[in-house]
């Protein structure tokens, strides 16, 4: 790296807008970016994109969650994304 210091990636998952983890997270392992994620767990907020600041919704929305990675007990929004996140992490 020229700046010999890390490139940090927030604000990254946003999958109601196609920012997904599958698209994001092997690119950020490719390049050696380290992408943060700050909402873990299901939050009803952060259930609705970004949008819902102009566009209020009504009811809870969203076969697809925008950001968060976990329910409320602890289990994987998506076993596929846990997976991969796995599989990354493996990897050297």
């Amino acid at each position: 790296m020229r700046y010999r210091r890390p490139i940090i990636l927030s604000e990254y998952l946003a999958r109601s807008f196609g920012s997904t983890i599958e698209g994001i997270l092997p690119i950020a392992k490719r390049y050696k970016v380290v992408p943060l994620t700050g909402d873990w767990w299901r939050q009803d907020p952060d259930l609705f994109p970004l949008d819902s600041w102009q566009s209020p919704y009504v009811d809870r929305p969203l076969k697809i969650w925008h950001h968060d990675l976990l329910h409320a007990d602890g289990g994987p929004y998506s076993l596929k994304e846990a997976n991969l996140i796995r599989d990354l992490a493996r990897q050297n």
